[in-house]
This record gives structure tokens, sequence and C-alpha cells, in this order.
């Protein structure tokens, strides 16, 4: 399995592939047993905030709207065979049957071809970078009440609660724990996915963040005054 094709099954579980994209993969998918087994993998990986989201059915309405958008179905061509001395209607139908199949047949064909084009595609437009690292910062086994990612390449911190729980009149506040050092400020967290300027200077190994109460607005001197609720170590991914 290729770090390029262990990229696409995050982005397929994830859904944030364009949809060409997507159809090309799963078009693999059926195809392919190493590629369904990462797809599982992921899959199983972000269970956790899957469950954290209740489901909302729609409403009858949005059917309907999606449904209007859609052009008119078109039937199917009808290959209507003449008699043979009938040499009047040409065999258009004939034709464009022909045509698809050929049409077909080719895409097929070209279906390995292209998924290869579109790893390679995205391999020069998308070169090498810096590693990213992820810490789930949860209490106790139950739900991760943060993920929180950090990506070297654009030296930016990605928070994105989860099940975070802020008491009132009171703020939570995120935190840096570099090994041996003492808590950075990262800023407040709330109830929105957010994304911070990553410190320069900062280790990332064996370092983690943690989640205290504080005051309403933050820590007034700018270390830790309240409990921590929520922590969880960085790891590379």
């Amino acid at each position: 399995m290729t770090e390029e094709r262990e990229i696409l099954a995050a982005e397929y579980v994830l859904g944030t592939l364009h949809a060409d994209e997507r159809t090309l993969f799963t078009s693999v998918l059926v195809h392919d047993a190493d590629t369904r087994s990462a797809v599982a993998a992921w899959e199983q990986r972000l269970a956790p905030l899957s469950v954290a989201v209740a489901e909302v059915a729609p409403s009858p309405g949005v059917w309907e709207r999606i449904e209007g958008a859609l052009p008119s179905p078109r039937p199917f061509g009808v290959l209507e065979v003449g008699r043979a001395d009938d040499s009047s209607a040409p065999p258009t139908a004939l034709r464009r049957s022909l045509n698809r199949w050929r049409a077909a047949a080719l895409a097929a064909g070209a279906l390995a071809a292209g998924l290869a084009v579109f790893i390679l595609d995205r391999q020069l437009m998308h070169p090498a970078v810096q590693p990213t690292y992820v810490a789930v910062v949860n209490r106790g086994g139950d739900l991760p009440a943060l993920v929180v990612r950090v990506d070297l390449a654009n030296g930016s911190v990605y928070v994105r609660p989860v099940s975070t729980q802020t008491p009132s009149g009171k703020s939570l506040e995120l935190w840096y724990i570099g090994a041996g050092k003492a808590p950075k400020s990262m800023g407040l967290v709330g109830g929105i996915a957010i994304k911070m300027p990553l410190p320069a200077g900062l280790s990332l190994d064996k370092a983690s963040f943690a989640v205290t109460v504080e005051p309403e607005g933050g820590s007034p001197s700018g270390d830790p005054t309240g409990p921590v609720v929520y922590s969880g170590q960085l790891i590379k991914e």
C-alpha cells in the first residue's frame, strides 16, 4: 500500500474527494483488496467521530428539489432491425449502439491507467510535505472531546471540538505541553472548528495537548489556573 493510496483511502472515508476523484476511486475499490483494507482501517479509526454527530434525516422537500434539479430521464435507445431488403432505413440506431459499447470498452480498459495517471497527477501537484501530527483529546475513555491536528507544512494547528462541554461562566483553554516544558496557551476552545498558527520553535516529539477550565476569557496569568478536563498525546500520522 503506497502512501498516496493510503491518503486517498482516508480522503474517501472523510468524504473530501471531488466527485470525479471519488467515482474513480470507487471503481478501483471494487477490484483492489488492499484498497478495501485501507478504507476499512480508516473507517474504524474515524468511527468515534461519526458516532459523535447525531443523524439528521432530510425533509421530504429536499428530495423533491434534487429530483427537480436533475435533467429529465432519457429512454434507452432502441435498436430496430428492418427487413434485409429495406435499403431505405439508415442504420443510425445500430451505429449509436456500437458507439456506446465501444466507449464502454475503452472506459473499462482505461480504468487502471486512469488511476495511475490520477495518482501521478496528485503526486506532481502535491509533492512530499512535512509530516502531520494528531492528538485525540478525551476524558477517561469517553467520546473524543477534541481532535487536534498539527500541520508542519503550513505551520497550522486545526482544532475540531467533538464533545466538549464548557461550564457556565467559564472558558476552555487549550495548552501545548512539550517534553519537560511549561504549558503554552494555544487559545480558547469553543463549539466550532478553528485554525490556529503554530508557534515557532515548538518541539512536537513526545508533546501533548491539554484543556483546562479557566475564567471567562481565558487564564488571566498566562498559565493554567483551573483543572485539566481533557488531555491527549500528540502522535505522528
